[in-house]
């Protein structure tokens, strides 16, 4: 709970004020507000006048704050509005039927009538319909939100050759951990109608795995803190035919060729599919699908792997005398060195430092 809090404050004050920080620091609150409820039990405090049926439920808020979260990396301008409060609703009137049995049971200090009294009210019932409802939603936000996430992925690479564009590959963690806790959570709530009295070490196993999920927000979260998505909007495509007749299709690969290997295109580290279209007159549709059937690629990997082609040759050409490899990668049309490296690594199967060794012979350094 301390490290979720910290890290929460550290995205709320990032330099960048970026409104998805915002998001996923309140949703690594949520987590913290959540484990509140262990708190109270494990500190026996649950029985004490004024603790126990606290309203601290909080977990109808944490799916729609993770879609908001993942909405805001790929919208950069996306605004929190009037609309948006909808997604809170269940959350509202979860907090209002806790806050009202909280108030109807503090007028007794005695326990077993304090649990009487919100039995009265099938508090347990309407908790075991939350937590249900909780997945759902969990996994409704994250199909929505994740749906976002691809479609920035695919028109990035269809569209952008720019390296410092993150495709947000770290979500794909965030995606398989949240995506296991639910199911364990879904297990866990079958299993308790099946063996009710042996639960207590399978929700201590689901703490500590949520415990894991707020480490992996708070520090994977800063550290991409700094990420700059790409504003993007998916825009209907004018009509293309459906299939480029071969000669055209060849036209179209050797202009790329020409903008390639003499004009040096893939060398600007901004370079994007509308540029190069229209630099070599051709529409983008075409351009893409050319370049798709061509390669079996798409228009970023190829692009990348031209760069990675150049970056080789400069190698064995000893142009490090002056540079070092960012500098290279920089010359190169790269505009991320983490880009670069991995990248590289992919293509090559090597770093570039082992490239230099194998096909140099430079001895290994210690």
């Amino acid at each position: 709970m301390f490290t979720g809090t910290i890290c929460s404050i550290l995205l709320f004050t990032n330099h960048k004020k970026k409104k998805s920080n915002t998001y996923l620091g309140l949703a690594i609150l949520a987590f913290v507000w959540l484990n509140t409820k262990t708190l109270l039990l494990s500190l026996n405090l649950w029985e004490i006048h004024g603790f126990g049926f606290f309203p601290n439920g909080i977990e109808l808020a944490i799916p729609p704050l993770f879609y908001f979260y993942l909405k805001s990396l790929v919208q950069p301008s996306f605004t929190f509005g009037r609309k948006q409060w909808l997604h809170f609703i269940p959350f509202f009137l979860s907090q209002c039927y806790a806050t009202f049995v909280y108030i109807a049971i503090m007028q007794t200090s005695i326990y077993s009538e304090k649990y009487i009294i919100a039995n009265s009210f099938l508090f347990n019932e309407v908790k075991h319909i939350e937590e249900y409802l909780m997945i759902i939603s969990t996994i409704i936000y994250l199909y929505f939100g994740f749906q976002h996430i691809q479609k920035y992925r695919n028109w990035l690479s269809k569209n952008i050759a720019d390296t410092k564009y993150s495709e947000l590959n770290f979500l794909n963690i965030l995606l398989f951990g949240v995506s296991f806790i639910s199911i364990y959570i879904l297990t866990n709530l079958m299993l308790n109608s099946i063996l009710p009295y042996e639960y207590n070490w399978r929700w201590r196993l689901g703490h500590v795995l949520i415990a894991v999920l707020i480490y992996y927000l708070g520090l994977v979260g800063y550290k991409n803190s700094d990420l700059v998505p790409l504003e993007f909007s998916i825009k209907p495509k004018p009509k293309q035919p459906k299939n480029l007749t071969d000669e055209i299709q060849s036209s179209i690969m050797s202009k790329f060729k020409i903008a390639i290997d003499e004009d040096k295109v893939h060398l600007n580290p901004k370079l994007s599919l509308q540029e190069l279209a229209k630099l070599i007159g051709v529409s983008e549709t075409n351009l893409s699908n050319s370049i798709n059937t061509y390669y079996g690629e798409n228009f970023r990997t190829v692009i990348n792997k031209k760069r990675i082609e150049e970056v080789k040759k400069r190698l064995l050409n000893d142009d490090l005398n002056n540079l070092s490899f960012l500098g290279l990668a920089k010359e190169c049309g790269f505009n991320s060195e983490a880009s670069f490296y991995r990248i590289f690594k992919t293509t090559v199967g090597f770093t570039p430092k082992q490239y230099l060794e194998k096909h140099l012979n430079i001895p290994k350094t210690q």
